[in-house]
């Protein structure tokens, strides 16, 4: 019997390197000025529904986050409607113009946004093709409007840039007081690193 005289091979012990616990920073939106182009729709509620179809629309809004819950800016929105008014005339087209400023309240969760927003300002419509129902009185081409809404925002990888929906009413007092929803998809970008 034989004694084995090679000594074991000794174990090899590798130092433990574990990776350190680091905590991811939460994503803080960019604040400062921004701008906002949007595509979407309008569609007039009642008495003007039967003689003004939906429309697209198109927005565009400039202004300055204040603080992180609230911005002031102003807005212009265009949109294009068929005039659907009792014959003669037929086929006919008009542009409904809207510019003012508004303010947005809102609140952040990580890269969700949900805000409230509303604001005072002009309309002006292009056409009298709306006189024949009494929605415009002859000659009028200008009102006051007002809007209030509400939407959600959605935080891009890029802190300074947003994909949002927002839905808004509105009311435009001279023109019969028209009333109106518009919806609209848009891109935001901040400028700022607040």
């Amino acid at each position: 019997m034989g004694v084995d005289a090679t000594p074991p091979a000794p174990a090899v012990v590798m130092p433990s390197v574990a990776e350190p616990d680091v905590e991811t920073p939460p994503r803080t939106a960019s604040t400062g000025f921004f701008a906002e182009g949007g595509l979407g729709a309008t569609a007039f509620l009642p008495k003007t529904s039967k003689d003004a179809a939906v429309g697209p629309e198109i927005s565009l809004r400039i202004g300055r986050d204040i603080f992180s819950f609230l911005s002031l800016g102003i807005y212009a929105a265009a949109s294009t409607h068929e005039a659907t008014t009792p014959p003669p005339p037929t086929g006919q087209f008009f542009q409904l113009y809207r510019g003012g400023v508004d303010g947005r309240l809102g609140g952040r969760f990580e890269r969700i946004a949900l805000f409230l927003e509303g604001g005072a300002g002009v309309a002006m419509i292009s056409s009298n093709v709306l006189e024949v129902v009494k929605i415009t009185d002859p000659g009028e081409h200008f009102s006051i409007t007002f809007h209030a809404g509400a939407g959600i925002e959605y935080q891009l990888e890029n802190r300074h840039y947003a994909v949002g929906l927002g839905v808004d009413g509105f009311l435009v007092p001279q023109f019969a007081n028209m009333k109106a929803i518009d919806s609209r998809l848009y891109l935001r970008y901040t400028y700022g690193g607040g």
